[in-house]
């Protein structure tokens, strides 16, 4: 997995691998930076770990520490195990293999492409200047396309090809947006202008990818839930939905979007 070139700062949450426990410390590996080292003090360790070290702290764990302090000359940190909450430590692990599947992406698009390390090293150093993660990157680019990639200083070429491999590989979760529509129209045939209004709201969401669920309460209540991965889309489909009653049923009628 490509490794971070600089240093964490003091109070970043960091993995690390232990390397060797003592009894006075625990020295470890930082996975995600090259060639950087660390030192957890045994007062930095909960008490149950500390009495069973050998069950909890044998080389080749994996830990979620604190850093303490930084030395950048010798790239080495003092680390803290017990300022670490549950929660936290499960996040950051999340991160962490997010960010390792991330890269596998861009492994198998550097052999897909036959770039070389060197390339792949200048296109993820371009997407990190614009982006946090590489996870992040992909996550936009699924959803908005070549053109996030180009923003972030690709090639139209590159970031093109990359896109492509991305929007394949990458689920996008959806989101769900509940609501009312409350419609009441004045005109005589107005039930049919409503049937009508909602056969072209269907057909619309199914032009646009979206999930539609339409559920008749009573007069004059509509339920509806909308997903997509894309909440812009959700969006501008509730502005065509009123564009559409309105077209249909009159300005004078009365038409209301209640999301929940």
């Amino acid at each position: 997995m490509y490794k971070k070139e600089g240093l964490p700062e003091k109070d970043d949450l960091v993995i690390c691998t232990i390397k060797e426990a003592t009894p006075s410390s625990v020295f470890v590996i930082l996975d995600e930076y090259e060639n950087v080292e660390g030192m957890i003090h045994v007062s930095e360790i909960a008490r149950k770990q500390v009495r069973a070290m050998k069950v909890y702290l044998k080389p080749g764990t994996k830990l979620v520490c604190k850093v303490m302090e930084v030395d950048p000359t010798k790239r080495f940190l003092t680390l803290s195990l017990r300022r670490v909450g549950e929660g936290q430590r499960r996040s950051k692990l999340q991160e962490w293999e997010r960010e390792k599947a991330a890269n596998e992406l861009l492994e198998v698009f550097g052999k897909q492409t036959k770039k070389s390390a060197s390339d792949l090293k200048d296109i993820r150093n371009s997407i990190l200047q614009k982006f946090k993660t590489l996870h992040e990157a992909w996550l936009q680019t699924a959803q908005n396309g070549k053109g996030v990639l180009i923003e972030a200083g690709l090639k139209p070429e590159i970031a093109e090809q990359l896109a492509s491999l991305v929007q394949k590989r990458i689920t996008l979760p959806k989101i769900s947006v509940r609501g009312i529509f409350i419609i009441q129209s004045i005109l005589p045939n107005g039930l049919t202008k409503i049937k009508e209004s909602f056969s072209e709201l269907i057909k619309t969401a199914e032009k646009q990818k979206l999930d539609l669920k339409i559920t008749y309460i009573s007069a004059p209540k509509y339920q509806f839930v909308v997903s997509s991965p894309n909440k812009k889309a959700i969006d501008d489909f509730l502005k065509r939905a009123i564009t559409i009653f309105q077209s249909n049923l009159g300005k004078d009628s009365k038409i209301e979007v209640q999301t929940q």
